[in-house]
């Protein structure tokens, strides 16, 4: 009898989706191979199989006058029912919410979040009908967007103040409805290339430690296949 994978959902924003800071307005996305969605599949090995679900722009709960469908509570129950059943949700969002014309606080933006967990929270989207698991994942810390094409959008002080403070308000709101959080801050510093993005040289610390976090949830001890993208 063949014994299905555990189902990890990535949702996020352009994290997740895989925007390579170093294309400027021209938007293209880190290779396949090379996105951490990718290597994360490959630190896990073939008993996970990772669906990476990310979207440029994605908010919490927010509809983005600019750029227009990127509401990701709205999309959230379709993901969830797209590609059930699921073992793990893991949410990276929080940073698109902290653009200027928001005008939301780290406080307000751990609230939105907790929109989405509770609707993890009462799906039936994992095994047997049962809500899947869900891992917050911290955002990086804004670092400096002067001179990039995020300049005009995040503010060097409230921007940045809001993002840092996710550090403090994502573990109770995570918590609170059964979800793990993970500061990925431990990991990595803010993106050196536009102060926003993973540069190419985080994308493996990424991945490592979450593989990590991940197999510390299930229990897993086992290692990822010899097919990691390093």
């Amino acid at each position: 009898m063949t014994t299905d994978p555990r189902t990890v959902l990535c949702y996020g924003d352009s994290l997740t989706w895989g925007y390579d800071p170093r294309s400027g307005a021209d938007i293209p996305r880190y290779p396949f191979c090379e996105r951490w969605t990718r290597r994360l599949q490959g630190e896990l090995g073939n008993s996970y199989h990772v669906i990476e679900e990310g979207l440029s722009g994605r908010t919490t709960v927010f509809d983005d006058p600019v750029v227009g469908a990127v509401n990701g509570l709205a999309q959230l129950p379709t993901s969830l029912n797209t590609h059930m059943p699921l073992d793990l949700v893991v949410i990276l969002l929080g940073t698109n919410d902290a653009k200027t014309f928001f005008g939301v606080n780290g406080d307000v933006i751990a609230r939105c979040l907790g929109r989405l967990l509770e609707v993890v929270s009462n799906s039936n989207c994992g095994r047997d009908g049962k809500p899947p698991q869900t891992l917050v994942v911290v955002p990086p810390v804004m670092g400096d967007v002067a001179g990039t094409i995020l300049e005009p959008l995040f503010d060097p002080v409230h921007s940045r103040r809001a993002i840092e403070r996710l550090r403090e308000t994502y573990p109770p709101i995570a918590e609170a409805f059964g979800a793990r959080c993970f500061d990925i801050n431990k990991v990595v510093g803010p993106g050196v290339t536009d102060g926003i993005h993973f540069d190419p040289t985080s994308l493996q610390p990424v991945a490592t430690a979450l593989a990590k976090k991940i197999r510390d949830l299930f229990g897993d001890t086992a290692a990822g296949s010899t097919s990691s993208t390093r």
